[in-house]
């Protein structure tokens, strides 16, 4: 497989990549932010000592010239999930990004896009996770979350009504300065 990485200079100084590989099964070029934004829940549902995380990583997709923009979500957790107590959260939630209190709806597309199945050039955290979602997002709104001060993400079931009780998921892993580099790539300006 063809990997190229791409470092852009941000402001400090300081470098991030952003890779570009093409995916050899459906011929298309995808362009991933180096690090994700990863969040997790302060207090974990099933144990005191572990946490439950949600990591978002940028990825552009290029199929010959048309190009979709997503955030690939991973919903993990620190946690053994294989024995009979093992947490049954359905992979299809809703998922919530608030940029300085800006909600932004994630939704997830109903097929996973088949050129987004190298987990590991995806930041996957591993056998960990307990959901894999490509949520399609614009330019502008990852713009908005780059420059934006504050980030959370708030989960619930698709089923529960929008005043139920949400799991709030804080900044735990900044990775703002590769998604700036990210969008220096695929959408400047």
């Amino acid at each position: 497989m063809l990997l190229l990485a791409y470092p852009v200079p941000l402001l400090g100084g300081t470098k991030h990549a952003a890779n570009e590989y093409l995916d050899e099964n459906t011929g298309a070029t995808v362009t991933v932010a180096a690090t994700p934004l990863i969040f997790a829940l302060k207090q974990s549902i099933l144990a005191a000592n572990s946490r439950d995380y949600v990591s978002l990583t940028a990825v552009e997709v290029d199929r010959s010239g048309q190009q979709s923009v997503y955030l690939v979500g991973y919903i993990w957790s620190t946690i053994d999930r294989r024995g009979p107590g093992k947490d049954l959260r359905k992979p299809r939630q809703y998922v919530e990004l608030l940029a300085d209190a800006r909600p932004i709806a994630l939704k997830a597309d109903a097929d996973y896009p088949a050129d987004l199945t190298d987990d590991a050039r995806l930041s996957s955290p591993g056998k960990k996770y307990l959901a894999r979602l490509a949520f399609p997002v614009t330019l502008e709104e990852l713009r908005y979350v780059t420059d934006s001060r504050s980030l959370l993400v708030r989960m619930r079931d698709e089923s529960a009504e929008e005043g139920d009780d949400a799991d709030v998921y804080t900044l735990w892993q900044d990775g703002r300065e590769s998604l700036r580099a990210f969008m220096g790539l695929i959408g400047p300006g």
